[in-house]
């Protein structure tokens, strides 16, 4: 019994992170079945009936990625051209607290998103890629990220049309050069 509770318990943790990983914000437990009250018991804490998904809230920019953030600005601005006028946004959203940190990518459909930005300067994005560890995001990866939101938004290209999404690329790599 006391194995069942445990694998029960497991398995709710699991949905929580699950939730956490594709942006819903919160598991219920009924998705799988939870051990009957009477296993809960000595099951621990962690056997309620609602789960809630905390990891999925905003965390603080780390101080390494507030370092780079700010080097990179002055990179930006001194390439000038393209380079300067996404580094503007860049520089308007970070400055402005635009700038949200998750602590996992989510999905957006079925993929996985490690960053969004809206035409107001608001970006989103995620320190690691998932909550098991499978893959770790450095701190490049999430400037990377940063970088190309800010493209999007300096050159108002539209997200999800590859022709955009190269066109971003293009132009956060020419920049990095």
């Amino acid at each position: 019994m006391v194995r069942f509770a445990r694998l029960a318990v497991s398995l709710i943790t699991l949905t929580a992170a699950v939730a956490c990983a594709s942006g819903r914000g919160t598991a219920s437990a009924s998705m799988v079945s939870a051990p009957p009250k009477a296993e809960r018991r000595s099951a621990g804490p962690a056997a309620s009936n609602d789960v809630e998904c905390t990891d999925c809230e905003a965390i603080p920019i780390p101080g390494e990625i507030n370092r780079a953030v700010e080097a990179r600005i002055t990179d930006l601005k001194a390439r000038g051209g393209d380079c300067s006028r996404y580094a503007t946004v860049l520089e308007s959203s970070y400055r402005s607290g635009q700038i949200t940190l998750r602590p996992y990518m989510w999905r957006t459909g079925s993929h996985l998103t490690s960053g969004e930005g809206k035409p107001n300067g608001d970006m989103m994005l995620a320190r690691e890629i998932d909550s098991l560890n499978v893959g770790v995001r450095t701190v490049d990866d999430v400037l990377w990220t940063m970088e190309h939101e800010a493209a999007h938004i300096a050159f108002d290209l539209a997200s999800g049309n590859e022709a955009n999404e190269e066109k971003t690329d293009q132009t956060v790599r020419a920049c990095q050069s």
